[in-house]
């Protein structure tokens, strides 16, 4: 990103854009900070990775007319998320990382986890093989108890005889066989046997050339009969260079300042730098070689 700090312009990362930064604009740029517009050049921005609406938005400075007004219709906000389509700028920087509006949306996404259909299913059978358990083992409390009971009330003195040690002892087995139902109902090898299964998943799916990252894709993935990709675009160095000059009706293939007018050189080198917002700079590497660093507008910097 270039930006505009002290008075000196600044080719940093996204991630070291500070509040208060001025950001220099420019056409197909994804800009990652909320900033407010304080230079424009017909400037039209695509807003819909965050509102959704695909349609274009045009941007302008306030001017003073518009401070006057109630509802103006100046839209001087530039969003975290934007793709600007045309025009170029400068901002004032407002809001970086999660305090800006992509930010914000990234962090809610990222604490939303969601169950899986899978995780779901198992979370609704593990909750009634919990209650049949809970069940099953209430009512082999209450048999044996009521067992308990029932040989105390047979020996003709119900009080002695229920109220002795044994019985106690009894009460506290039948209890004790009850909590044992309860924790044996628990299946505590169930995730690992999904957990093998969906290891097993991926294994049959990568033979079919389909790679799942995650064990819980594989629900999704295995049902899947046609995947829709899309690839624009090419790979380049982002880098442009000046092929050809027309000079009046003659071309010249070899960029040589010899092969031009001297008053049609002096002039295209005037019109050149007084209408470009490019700075590229002239380093030096290790070995020596001068390198043109191409910052800002690739155009405008193949022109300079």
């Amino acid at each position: 990103m270039n930006v505009i700090r002290s008075k000196v312009i600044n080719y940093i990362s996204v991630y070291d854009m500070l509040v208060g930064d001025i950001q220099e604009i420019e056409t197909g740029e994804i800009i990652s900070v909320d900033g407010l517009l304080i230079q424009s050049n017909n400037i039209v921005a695509d807003e819909s990775a965050m509102t959704g609406e695909p349609k274009e938005i045009k941007k302008d400075v306030l001017s003073d007319a518009d401070f006057n007004m109630e509802n103006t219709k100046t839209d001087p906000f530039i969003v975290s998320g934007s793709r600007i389509l045309e025009g170029t700028g400068k901002m004032l920087v407002l809001a970086t990382g999660v305090h800006s509006q992509y930010g914000k949306l990234k962090l809610v996404l990222q604490n939303e986890t969601d169950e899986t259909p899978l995780q779901q299913k198992l979370t609704i059978l593990a909750e009634q093989i919990g209650l049949v358990g809970t069940i099953s083992a209430g009512l082999t409390f209450l048999c044996l108890l009521g067992h308990i009971v029932f040989n105390s009330y047979s020996t003709g003195n119900f009080q002695e005889h229920f109220f002795q040690l044994d019985t106690v002892g009894a009460v506290v087995k039948a209890f004790i066989i009850a909590i044992s139902i309860i924790v044996v109902s628990v299946p505590e090898g169930l995730p690992l046997a999904v957990t093998i299964s969906l290891a097993f998943s991926v294994g049959k799916m990568r033979e079919d050339n389909n790679l799942v990252r995650y064990l819980a894709a594989c629900e999704t993935m295995g049902g899947v009969d046609n995947i829709c990709s899309d690839k624009t675009g090419t790979l380049t160095k982002n880098t442009m260079s000046v092929v050809k000059v027309f000079q009046g009706t003659s071309v010249i293939d070899k960029i040589d300042p010899h092969c031009m007018e001297r008053e049609f050189q002096q002039k295209l080198a005037l019109a050149i730098s007084q209408n470009s917002s490019a700075n590229p700079e002239l380093t030096r590497d290790a070995n020596g070689v001068v390198r043109n660093l191409q910052i800002g507008n690739k155009t405008e910097c193949a022109l300079l």
